[in-house]
């Protein structure tokens, strides 16, 4: 049985009429492909489980969902399952031992399912043991890829999914706000991933990326946000450039932005933010249902024609995929996608000079909409002077 009234003061959770859309628009697409079932793996903060269960896992975590009947979720940790039952709109919530595999098959066997059809969800993306010995534990059945099917009904966003977006967006305008208020000489890019950090906890934000690099604007160095943060000290004449991501109940925006230490941006780094600003509202105005790959590419053009190039993508999706673009100077292959009204997608021009020094990323995420993006955060276009 699926409840929807247990402990709802106590996590975000969407409304029974939301779920009830979700459920029949993949059972439908289950029946479509013939699947009887469809069992899904998780990872700690992934969202293909959460999106059936409102589970947001801190573990590795399984779903079992029939075509007909009650769906199970399976966690990793035992002491995790009041917390798990707390969160999920799904009853069955179980502890599944040392290991996975043993637990579910044991709970296909019990439902009848051995020679049934079963979708991975994503088969791509397990690992190679759990598949295996699935295939070993079920001869009879069949094993399909659902993976594409699954996220195709998921990267359409309904009004209450772009509730929750906007509010990552707000979050992620807080972390741009406390920088913009305390960044100044002196500060090491440890500080800086701290101020990130102390401006949407306490607001109930979960930490995404928060990619951060320095470098001097007169002698730069670094011309993409870093993965990882260093000890390098702020000084005046110091850019900080950004890519942070903050999720509230797993959903995740991205918002990018320079900022300068102390003295104005110099000649290059205004140059290189024009022409990202210019690159953004190009790739904005157009983001609107059939719009395709090649178009978003042709729009990004801006980037060549100011003697820059390249290095991230400039256009992508949840996690960084779904699609991928860069420039046509970029290393990004073209990936074929067409838009589709309430996708939600990041744009993120990242232009460089040619040698490889300067940099600066500039974006927002937008909803596809008919009159173009709408950008889901509200920190202003600017290259603000801190400390």
């Amino acid at each position: 049985m699926t409840s929807f009234m247990n402990d709802q003061d106590l996590f975000p959770r969407f409304s029974k009429e939301e779920y009830t859309r979700r459920y029949n628009a993949i059972r439908d697409a289950m029946t479509k492909d013939n699947l009887d079932v469809i069992l899904i793996s998780g990872a700690r903060g992934s969202s293909e489980v959460q999106y059936l269960s409102n589970y947001l896992a801190q573990s590795p975590n399984w779903l079992l969902f029939p075509r007909e009947g009650d769906a199970t979720v399976f966690i990793h940790f035992f002491n995790h399952q009041p917390c798990a039952k707390a969160q999920s709109v799904i009853d069955d919530v179980r502890w599944y031992g040392p290991a996975p595999m043993p637990t579910i098959a044991d709970e296909i066997r019990r439902r009848g399912l051995s020679k049934s059809r079963i979708g991975l969800v994503t088969m791509r993306a397990m690992a190679y043991g759990h598949v295996s010995e699935l295939q070993r534990q079920f001869p009879e059945a069949e094993l399909v890829e659902f993976g594409p099917a699954f996220n195709r009904i998921r990267r359409v966003r309904s009004e209450e999914e772009l509730v929750y977006l906007r509010k990552s967006g707000y979050l992620t305008d807080l972390a741009c706000e406390a920088l913009e208020n305390n960044l100044r000489p002196g500060l090491t890019e440890q500080d800086v991933l701290s101020i990130v950090y102390g401006a949407y906890i306490k607001n109930g934000g979960d930490p995404g990326i928060h990619f951060i690099a320095t470098t001097n604007m007169e002698n730069p160095d670094r011309f993409v946000p870093w993965q990882r943060q260093t000890s390098r000290v702020l000084e005046k004449g110091s850019v900080v450039i950004t890519e942070l991501t903050v999720s509230y109940w797993g959903y995740s925006t991205q918002i990018h932005r320079p900022f300068a230490i102390g003295k104005e941006p110099t000649p290059i780094y205004r140059k290189l933010f024009d022409a990202a600003l210019e690159c953004y509202e190009n790739i904005r105005n157009i983001c609107k249902p059939g719009t395709t790959s090649e178009q978003i590419i042709a729009a990004s053009s801006v980037i060549e024609e100011n003697g820059f190039t390249s290095y991230d993508s400039v256009f992508h999706g949840e996690a960084g995929k779904s699609p991928e673009l860069g420039t046509k100077s970029a290393a990004h292959p073209l990936e074929p996608w067409t838009l589709q009204e309430n996708m939600v997608h990041v744009i993120q021009p990242n232009p460089i000079t040619k040698d490889f020094k300067a940099g600066l990323q500039l974006g927002t995420a937008v909803i596809v909409k008919s009159s173009g993006g709408e950008p889901l955060h509200n920190y202003p276009f600017k290259f603000p002077v801190c400390g």
